[in-house]
């Protein structure tokens, strides 16, 4: 399995990222078996108590199966064939940044008003909990490309629309902002920290119009460097 190292903060998040993305991508089907607890830790270094975390979160998605005496399996229903298929059809394809742009705005503006309507506490406090590490990782000058990612992932389930999340998914997976190196400077890292505040704010508050404005801008604004960068 192709794994990546984890961060030291929300790691079992990162740990539900990484295997989400390996079905998405088709590296791991419904019905394969996951290595063992034991082996997972030892690809993650991470503790077994977290990749017991992460699986129960997948688990609670209906995403992975734990069988008693069997081993966990990549869940074999609908939802799950979906995801597979609709991310991995986008990849495939590659499709250009504007018609990327083109969609996020048209999908993004309206899972931040749903996640307005519908989000818990507890998703809010994960909301808030990656705007201080997106702020932590300005200060210290790293990347925070899939701290961005996974806040919009977060805003989609909030949405309580499957299908909206799985096309998020898919639609930041190889496509991250952080492959964008303009991006990447202070001062855009700063509005963009900004942009994240405004729409939660607006969420946390349960003002659907406002969510849906704030993200709507942050797109317009983060499609303007990422198409001129590419011109």
């Amino acid at each position: 399995m192709d794994v990546k190292p984890v961060n030291r903060k929300s790691i079992y998040e990162d740990i539900v990222h990484q295997i989400r993305s390996m079905i998405d991508r088709g590296e791991l089907a419904p019905g394969d078996k996951l290595p063992p607890e034991r082996k997972l830790a030892e690809l993650f270094s991470v503790s077994r108590n977290t990749v017991r975390e992460a699986i129960k979160a997948l688990a609670e998605q209906n995403i992975l199966e734990s069988r008693q005496g069997a081993g966990t399996f990549v869940c074999e229903g609908e939802q799950e064939s979906f995801l597979t298929t609709f991310a991995g059809a986008i990849l495939r394809k590659q499709p250009g940044l504007a018609d990327v742009f083109e969609v996020r705005k048209l999908l993004e503006p309206e899972i931040a008003a749903l996640a307005a309507r519908n989000a818990s506490q507890d998703e809010l406090t994960r909301m808030e909990g990656v705007l201080i590490e997106q702020e932590e990782a300005m200060r210290e000058g790293k990347p925070a490309g899939r701290l961005d990612q996974r806040l919009h992932e977060l805003l989609a389930q909030a949405s309580r629309n499957e299908v909206m999340l799985a096309m998020v998914v898919a639609l930041h997976d190889d496509l991250s902002e952080s492959r964008v190196e303009a991006l990447q400077s202070r001062e855009r890292q700063e509005a963009s920290l900004a942009a994240h505040r405004a729409i939660i704010d607006a969420v946390r508050l349960g003002h659907v119009m406002q969510a849906e404005k704030a993200m709507r801008e942050h797109l317009e604004e983060v499609e303007q460097i990422v198409l001129a960068k590419h011109d």
